[in-house]
This record gives C-alpha cells, sequence and structure tokens, in this order.
C-alpha cells in the first residue's frame, strides 16, 4: 500500500506502512486522523494514572506501555522495540 502524500511530506513506502491496522486508509490525512484519535486515547490513559515518578516514567516498561496507548489502535508494532534500522 502506497499513501497519497501531501507535496514536500517524506514519503512511507510499503515497509513503513507494515502493521498498519486499517487497510482503508490511502492519505496522510487519514493516517494523521487515526494516529490523532488514538494519542488523545493514550492521554487520557496516562492522566489516569496516579503515583507517577521519574524512575516510574524512565522505565522502560512505562515507554513501551504509553507508546501501546498512544498508537496501539493504528499499529500492529506499537509498545515493541524497532525490529528494523
Amino acid at each position: 500500500m502506497i499513501i497519497d502524500e501531501p507535496e514536500g511530506a517524506t514519503p512511507l513506502d510499503p515497509d513503513d506502512m507494515e502493521g498498519l491496522k486499517h487497510p482503508h486508509v490511502t492519505t496522510r490525512e487519514q493516517l494523521n486522523e487515526l494516529e490523532q484519535s488514538n494519542i488523545l486515547a493514550g492521554q487520557q490513559w496516562v492522566s489516569g494514572i496516579s503515583g507517577l515518578t521519574l524512575d516510574s516514567i524512565f522505565s522502560v516498561e512505562f515507554v513501551f506501555a504509553l507508546h501501546q496507548n498512544l498508537f496501539g489502535d493504528v499499529w500492529a508494532w506499537a509498545g515493541m522495540s524497532r525490529k528494523k534500522s
């Protein structure tokens, strides 16, 4: 799948699109809308956590959980270590 890009945008190649949970997405605008909606859900998740400390928010576990909550409804790989360079 190749996404239509606005002029000047960095194109996403098929490898970049691997793991997208929404095959109907064909434009950068659609992808941005999905990600924005999921980011709002992630913000709600983090705002409901009590007792956060600097040690906890800088832990690998928290960062992966945050990433999962920010992007997990859009990307299958959200909350995981990068597997490619």
